[in-house]
């Protein structure tokens, strides 16, 4: 309130600065020409300013109250983006008009809400356009493949599993582009519960089944009798994203999957023995669109997955972080949250997003 008040007394500071001139002049002259009556027409210029004070203070309520509704006004237009007009009419006067200062700050904020809002939407449709055209290169390949196969026909038994195993690729690009799509609003398509790890853990591995069997590759995954607090859907899609990375980048070996419980979290964690990755491209791993050495030599990796995990699990409240030797494999550790009274986040012991645990 008094900031208000205090803005409309510097407002008027000229006309307060006039009246008091005018009201000195005339004193000053009749002081040196030695009127008579000096002491009561100084009297009654005096009362002058019983009028002028009841008008500055009518004045400055109807002033105070206009900005209030202006600075709330503008306030709801930052939070909502919408302008509330018959407001904004009446704090700006209505047919009175305002002054160029309060159109000006008005302005100002419309203006800086609507350029931040444009940059926004520019951002995601810059983002948008530059996965699409990669995602549509991806999912040619596996198209190519199946499309090869079928015509060059030969062992059906044998063919088969490769057209099951291209088909699987397609449904994992389709089931990227809808996590993508879905990615801004994630928070609210969230349902955080309590989950059997070793359950949800199975049933993300049993879909991988077909491409361990054409690689050769083995399956070490512990049983485990512990409980996270999570969402179903979104932890199966990230494990499924580790688990395809550690099958795509893995010739040979095996791939384990365990568990071990901790204060306030589980830590679980998925390790390949496969090619690694490098020292340098580790810290980048989880930028959107980086594929580092390795997505360099698989002309197919777009550099999204990984991103889309660490996105995810920000929202999760799971911790990540990696472990990687060239020529000798990658561990991926999870901090995943167990059931607690202060919520997930706090149960996690960590800062949605946080790469340390």
């Amino acid at each position: 309130m008094m900031k208000y008040w205090m803005q409309y007394f510097r407002e008027k500071k000229n006309v307060l600065a006039l009246y008091f001139s005018t009201v000195f002049v005339f004193l000053a002259v009749g002081g040196l020409y030695h009127i008579e009556n000096l002491p009561k027409l100084t009297y009654a210029a005096m009362l002058t300013v019983v009028p002028w004070g009841a008008v500055g203070v009518w004045r400055g309520i109807s002033y105070v109250g206009k900005r209030r509704k202006l600075d709330a006004a503008i306030r709801h237009y930052k939070q909502s983006g919408e302008l509330l007009a018959e407001v904004l009419w009446e704090a700006l006067g209505g047919e009175q008009g305002t002054s160029s200062g309060e159109l000006l700050n008005l302005l100002e904020s419309v203006l800086s809400a609507q350029a931040a809002e444009t940059r926004e939407w520019e951002e995601k449709d810059f983002e948008c356009n530059d996965y699409y055209v990669m995602w549509t290169h991806q999912i040619k390949t596996p198209i190519a493949a199946m499309k090869l196969l079928l015509e060059n026909g030969g062992d059906w038994e044998k063919n088969g599993f490769f057209l099951r195993e291209e088909l699987f690729k397609i449904e994992q690009y389709v089931e990227m582009v809808l996590t993508f799509q879905r990615l801004h609003s994630l928070s609210s398509d969230l349902v955080l519960k309590e989950y059997d790890l070793y359950g949800m853990l199975k049933n993300t591995v049993r879909k991988f089944s077909l491409l361990f069997i054409n690689k050769g590759l083995s399956l070490d995954l512990q049983e485990m009798q512990m409980k996270v607090v999570t969402d179903e859907k979104w932890f199966g899609f990230c494990m499924g994203q580790l688990i395809s990375n550690s099958v795509k980048y893995t010739k040979q070996g095996c791939i384990s999957i365990w568990a071990k419980p901790e204060e306030e979290s589980v830590t679980l964690c998925v390790e390949d023995t496969g090619m690694g990755i490098c020292a340098e491209d580790l810290p980048r791993i989880f930028e959107r669109g980086f594929t580092g050495y390795n997505g360099r030599m698989d002309e197919k990796s777009s550099g999204i997955g990984l991103y889309l995990c660490h996105r995810t699990f920000a929202h999760l409240g799971i911790a990540v972080r990696v472990e990687s030797e060239v020529d000798k494999g990658t561990k991926v550790f999870l901090g995943i949250p167990v059931r607690k009274a202060s919520g997930v986040q706090a149960a996690a012991g960590i800062s949605p997003g946080s790469d340390v645990f």
